[in-house]
């Protein structure tokens, strides 16, 4: 009878995993059957080729994550894999995730928490998304789950007799490799230790305790310390893993920075646009302080430059910089999905007629579980822990969609508890309890969904324009010589946002290809007034003066390109070539 009660008892835990599994394999696979675009990010892929190359990337090095872009180094180099068999790849471990959460949830509340919560997650639309996106938001999850869990492990081995290094050491283990992976989880270092000095076993000798944070800690730092001697070797300089804080700081809290926007440098992603090199806006902001400081600096004294400027920024205007860090508190919290990748913020909004999970509906849950499991603090301190971890992080940073989605887990844990509470009552018929606690989610769900509508329209207007009309409509569409669909795209994109100097350098471009040179000249010198720092109005202008004949003023122009780009051979040969026949022309005279 007791060997059948515990068969019955495992079929059942078999079943309850498998409907999560299966759950999330199959929204997944729906995904990519009516939602998913065939585009890709291909920053870590191009980078990732290059290295599988054997070529040396310099200190882009310093831009990347290295667990992830050595990752797909080793897939590329020894499998040979296609990039896109890696999106699935990201959803299946997204799927896995999902039965992490279930066991961690079973652990930190109770098994039908966990089972909530793990169907929840299974099923967040903007998860699906940023899982089938080259970036590492997907192992950052895995990591961060498997962190939490085995250092749940710790404190029940405390309970029983044998070893209780094993735990201890894999927590470190994966923490470390969260860190090389997405260097914020370095804010929940602290967290595990203080977990282990006072949360596990208060009985336990003190200088135990400490033995075991120390060890946690170390192990997940001996993780990190061969990416950070392969900067000091390779770029010498001392980068603990990479060397973007200073930048995504600034971008968070410089002047002009809002809740939901980063501020960046003048006509940032324009310049960004006419390199060869995927996200090369970390080079133009090592060359800006470069170039500001008036020497060359490392990529950490960079980061260090930018800090500064974003410190100077908020010392200029504290009240500003406290109202700032208050909308983000709020816009951690808040439904709306600000995206930076164009086929990710398509892929969303398309995910809004389908009945997934919202952000908004996640943390409305969570923040009433939040509040209904605070009696019980100190035992799901890791879970109150990680939260608090990602919601610092994106005070400190940005709070846009992928710095707070590792927080959506935890977050799900407190949904699921809400939920299952909230059954309990009703079952139990303590009705004016149960009616407080959703008028208490109600509330939330105001909050996390209708507060500050009108500038989350206004931001989502931008995002429509310059994501789905330039990025993923006008530039495809371009590189098709597909002109005039990519000029109804651009004028769609001009409509909403008027004063975007990309979309009229493009448009001009397409006119001059179907020979319609003075509209085309219009546009250029648009951009040369939206942008007059920049080199592509001029040499555009330039050339297509070239094109029409007027050596004069062709040489006018590219002349100010050159003086803006120095390096652009493509206008030193043409100018080379006016001036030389130019001078003919008067020796013959």
């Amino acid at each position: 009878m007791h060997t059948l009660f515990h068969t019955k008892a495992f079929f059942q835990d078999y079943k309850s995993y498998l409907i999560v599994f299966l759950t999330a394999i199959g929204v997944r696979i729906f995904f990519f059957a009516y939602i998913d675009t065939p585009e890709l990010f291909y920053k870590y892929p191009f980078f990732a080729e290059k290295l599988a190359g054997g070529a040396d990337i310099g200190e882009r090095l310093a831009d990347l994550s290295p667990f992830y872009l050595y990752c797909l180094t080793f897939l590329k180099k020894v499998f040979g894999v296609d990039w896109t068999f890696v999106k699935f790849l990201h959803s299946f471990v997204g799927a896995l995730n999902c039965l992490l959460l279930y066991v961690v949830g079973s652990r930190t509340f109770r098994k039908e928490v966990g089972f909530l919560a793990a169907l929840i997650f299974s099923v967040y639309g903007n998860l699906i998304i940023l899982e089938s996106t080259l970036e590492p938001t997907v192992f950052v999850l895995s990591f961060n789950l498997l962190t939490v869990y085995f250092l749940l492990r710790v404190r029940e081995d405390f309970d029983s007799p044998g070893p209780r290094c094993f735990p201890l050491l894999l927590s470190g283990l994966f923490a470390g490799l969260s860190i090389i992976t997405k260097p914020n989880f370095l804010l929940f270092l602290p967290l595990g230790a203080l977990w282990l000095l006072f949360c596990v076993d208060r009985t336990l000798a003190f200088q135990k305790r400490l033995l075991s944070a120390l060890l946690f800690c170390g192990a997940a730092l001996l993780i990190v310390m061969p990416i950070t001697v392969r900067n000091y070797v390779k770029l010498h300089d001392f980068i603990l893993v990479t060397g973007d804080a200073g930048k995504v700081f600034f971008h968070g809290n410089g002047k002009g920075a809002t809740a939901l926007e980063g501020t960046g440098l003048p006509d940032e992603g324009f310049a960004e646009e006419s390199t060869d090199e995927p996200d090369y806006a970390h080079v133009i902001y090592r060359k800006t302080a470069a170039r500001l400081s008036g020497r060359k600096l490392s990529p950490s004294e960079s980061s260090s430059f930018w800090v500064r400027q974003a410190l100077s920024d908020i010392l200029s205007d504290p009240i500003s910089y406290m109202k700032l860090e208050v909308k983000k508190l709020f816009y951690f919290f808040n439904d709306y999905e600000m995206h930076y990748i164009a086929s990710a913020y398509g892929e969303y909004k398309s995910s809004l007629s389908f009945p997934f999970i919202r952000y908004g509906v996640i943390a409305s849950l969570g923040l009433l579980g939040i509040v209904l499991a605070i009696r019980d603090f100190k035992g799901l301190f890791l879970v109150y822990g990680t939260v608090f971890v990602y919601l610092l992080s994106g005070m400190v940073f940005l709070v846009q969609s992928r710095y707070r989605t590792p927080a959506v887990p935890y977050l799900c844990l407190f949904g699921g508890h809400a939920v299952f509470v909230i059954k309990e009552l009703v079952v139990a018929k303590r009705i004016k309890v149960a009616t407080w606690a959703l008028l208490l989610l109600g509330a939330f769900f105001f909050l996390t969904n209708f507060f500050h509508r009108n500038e989350i329209i206004g931001v989502d207007r931008w995002q429509q324009a310059t994501k789905v009309h330039y990025q993923a409509g006008a530039r495809p569409l371009f590189k098709k010589e597909n002109y005039r669909d990519a000029i109804s795209e651009l004028n769609k994109c001009l409509a909403i946002v008027s004063d975007f100097s990309p979309a009229y350098n493009l448009k001009g471009k397409s006119l001059a290809l179907l020979g319609k040179y003075e509209e085309s000249l219009v546009n250029f010198k648009k951009v040369i007034f939206l942008s007059p720092n920049l080199p592509e109005g001029y040499k555009n202008a330039g050339f297509l003066y070239l094109l029409q004949g007027d050596k004069q003023a062709a040489i006018v122009y590219l002349s100010k390109a050159l003086a803006l780009a120095p390096h652009d051979t493509k206008v030193i040969d043409a100018l080379a070539k006016l001036k030389g026949q130019k001078d003919n022309h008067e020796s013959t005279k």
